[in-house]
């Protein structure tokens, strides 16, 4: 008996009002990907950082401003899905020095909060050389979304 698995279901994200496609500024990673598995859609969002519509930098040597801008640029990911940071269940954070780690914290911190998030996603930070040497603050997420339920046509009376 020959198995035959069923192909997941995979599209990119995309925010163009936001964040260009990578592969604009010649790097080869989508956005994001979003997987149906049934019921149930998970989004992965690739590393984002103060990148504007045009792939530039915003806010070279500020880091608050970074952070702030990455946490928007997400934001607007997740709601070109349909999502928002209330369905992210994990982030990582790539800081370029861990000395930022107290202001990092703070600003998602109030982030959080004006998102009115509880609880807050599982999270991990790490001190990481990120892939432009301007950026001081890069995230990914993951988030889960439930897809809509499909309801049954019933047949019009006459």
């Amino acid at each position: 008996m020959r198995v035959v698995s069923e192909k997941i279901v995979k599209k990119s994200i995309h925010a163009p009002n936001f964040l260009n496609e990578p592969i604009e500024y010649n790097k080869s990673f989508s956005r994001g990907i979003r997987v149906n598995f049934g019921k149930i859609t998970i989004l992965f969002v690739s590393g984002t950082a103060s990148i504007n519509e045009r792939g530039k930098i915003c806010f070279l040597g500020d880091f608050l401003a970074q952070a702030k801008c990455t946490f928007y640029n997400i934001k607007a990911l997740l709601q070109s899905e349909g999502a928002s940071w209330h369905d992210v269940v994990q982030t990582r954070c790539y800081l370029k020095d861990m000395r930022y780690y107290d202001k990092f914290n703070e600003v998602r911190n109030l982030f959080y909060k004006k998102q009115r998030l509880k609880p807050f996603p599982a999270s991990v930070c790490i001190e990481a050389n990120l892939c432009r040497p301007e950026l001081l603050v890069e995230i990914e997420t993951i988030a889960i979304i439930k897809n809509p339920i499909k309801l049954k046509h019933s047949k019009k009376l006459k």
